[in-house]
């Protein structure tokens, strides 16, 4: 095919992402509403504390995502390096000063007035670093690796030992899929799958002691997981109640507000466990609902990615599309128990400010991003963009 069939051409943007989105973020808002008024009651407080508070994060999720819609992504790049160092301070301001907040055992939140999740910008911070470094050529790439590389790691280091392994996994995830779609060489993806099937076999042989290595409770949850059937006694709890108010819903569910598990049982209904309540009231049916949903961002993310004519654009659009993707791949396989349970939340739908405000900004950076794209000469002459 001719280079000159193709040309760069402005579009009003992609309709169908942000609608998917908002569709995503009402259904969220009202998921918020039915399974926090029990939360707040148990607790003993205001009953719409949490609604509040949600509305407030989605207002500013707004604002990011108007923002960002709005902002050339090309200049994302200037600010790649100083982004990322105002991440690993405000990550450091978590480990070493009394903002820090300690919560179930992790230390991930700061106090600002408000509780603030400074990991959850490592993504987008992780994102721009890898979309810079791996739009590089050539000399240019292997000059710059140490400093970016580095950086990168200074932060997952951090994060690592919050502890939050779930948001250590989804950030090496993020740079995999990155580097992969970058048209990199394999051979380090090749070398780093041996030593990891290597080091896996090692663990199931029992030369490596897992408990060395990561915390108590983590061991316990994978333990728990690793069991036939969900221990209650020993970490299983939450698991437990999880898949009894998903199997409650059945086909249709028992109807919006009326969920059983979500009164006292299940514990992070509104957080963590959202899934569940979601499954219990709208059944099977409003559960694939939410799945395709997220299946329909991830087609537009990627198509979004295929139509961009920057490098950079491109693995902007992956590393955004892959970070919203996995993080809600995660949740809804702990929800079902397909894997270990994990402080992870369901993106645009779980309670959980700092997720909302970032996922939101990054569609907002989506957005910007499918507005210039490839397109055919014959189809631009038709008005046809996609």
């Amino acid at each position: 095919m001719a280079k000159n069939e193709y040309q760069s051409v402005k579009t009003e943007g992609d309709n169908e992402l942000l609608i998917t989105a908002i569709i995503l973020i009402v259904i969220g808002f009202m998921s918020v509403v039915s399974a926090s008024l029990p939360f707040c009651i148990n607790k003993h407080l205001q009953p719409f504390h949490y609604v509040l508070w949600h509305m407030f994060w989605i207002t500013l999720g707004g604002l990011g995502l108007w923002f960002f819609s709005k902002f050339d992504y090309n200049k994302l790049r200037n600010f790649t390096f100083s982004f990322a160092f105002i991440v690993i301070i405000l990550l450091l301001m978590v480990k070493f000063t009394p903002l820090g907040v300690t919560i179930n055992g992790a230390r991930r939140w700061l106090n600002l007035g408000f509780q603030f999740q400074p990991s959850e910008l490592s993504k987008l911070a992780i994102i721009m670093l890898m979309g810079s470094l791996f739009s590089l050529k050539n000399e240019a790439f292997k000059s710059n690796l140490p400093k970016y590389l580095i950086t990168a790691g200074t932060m997952i280091f951090i994060v690592l030992k919050q502890p939050n392994l779930s948001m250590t996994i989804i950030l090496l995830g993020i740079i995999f899929c990155m580097y992969v779609c970058s048209g990199k060489t394999l051979k380090p993806i090749a070398i780093g799958f041996i030593m990891l099937v290597c080091l896996l076999g090692m663990v199931k042989t029992n030369i490596i002691d897992l408990s060395n290595y990561i915390e108590p409770f983590q061991l316990e949850r994978i333990m728990n997981w690793h069991n036939s059937e969900p221990d209650i006694e020993n970490g299983g709890y939450q698991v437990f109640h999880s898949l009894v108010a998903i199997s409650s819903g059945g086909l249709f569910g028992c109807g919006y507000g009326a969920g059983k598990e979500k009164l006292g049982w299940l514990p992070e209904s509104h957080t963590d466990f959202i899934f569940s309540v979601i499954a219990e009231e709208l059944g099977f049916v409003g559960s694939l609902f939410v799945i395709l949903l997220f299946l329909t961002l991830l087609y537009r993310g990627t198509n979004i990615a295929l139509s961009c004519p920057s490098k950079y654009g491109q693995l902007l659009a992956i590393g955004i599309t892959f970070s919203i993707t996995i993080q809600a791949f995660f949740n809804i396989s702990v929800a079902t128990s397909f894997l270990p349970a994990t402080g992870i939340t369901l993106p645009f739908i779980s309670y959980g400010g700092s997720s909302l405000a970032v996922s939101m900004s990054m569609i907002g950076i989506l957005l910007n991003i499918s507005k210039i794209k490839l397109a055919r000469v014959a189809g631009v002459n038709r008005g046809k963009y996609r």
